[in-house]
């Protein structure tokens, strides 16, 4: 067998380890998966449990590193870019550098009323009411809907509105 092929299966089957063992075995054979280099399509769904995961032991810089390494491997990635600049901006409160990740989210994928949302949110907190009030209004142009069933971001979104600091002080 060749050494490619041979480590392609080895990464698919670390996949399956990961979407069945739990605590640190699961959270291990998921880094390995992605390690050995599992194929683009299949990483995704990997890197989101091995974030939940580690979310779930509230281990968040490690999430972050999770998204940052799916950024790497898929640079034109947009779902990558919006999974690190949420978890930048609502497991580690870094508004600041979540902005510009959860811009170019936005950029690569302008329909993802989601991307527009989290973008609006970190500018509010980087008080910049004006532009978080456009990005909130570009999310809602892309889906009527999308802050009913988001009430806090509906509440940053009103309170960008009103030229209010978000979060309030």
């Amino acid at each position: 067998m060749a050494p490619a092929l041979a480590q392609a299966q080895a990464a698919i089957a670390q996949a399956r380890i990961c979407a069945r063992a739990t605590g640190e075995p699961g959270i291990a054979a998921c880094r390995r998966a992605l390690e050995l280099g599992l194929p683009p399509a299949r990483q995704p769904p990997v890197e989101a449990t091995l974030a939940a995961r580690l979310a779930s032991l509230q281990r968040w810089d490690e999430v972050v590193e999770v998204y940052r390494g799916a950024i790497a491997r898929r640079p034109a990635d947009g779902q990558a870019r919006l999974r690190l600049g949420a978890a930048l901006l609502h497991m580690q409160d870094r508004a600041a550098e979540a902005e510009p990740v959860l811009r170019e989210a936005a950029r690569l994928s302008p329909e993802d009323a989601e991307a527009h949302v989290l973008l609006g949110e970190a500018l509010a907190r980087l008080d910049r009411a004006p532009e978080a009030v456009a990005a909130f209004e570009e999310a809602l142009r892309r889906e009527p809907t999308v802050l009913d069933r988001r009430p806090a971001a509906r509440a940053v979104y009103e309170a960008a509105r009103r030229g209010q600091r978000w979060p309030p002080s």
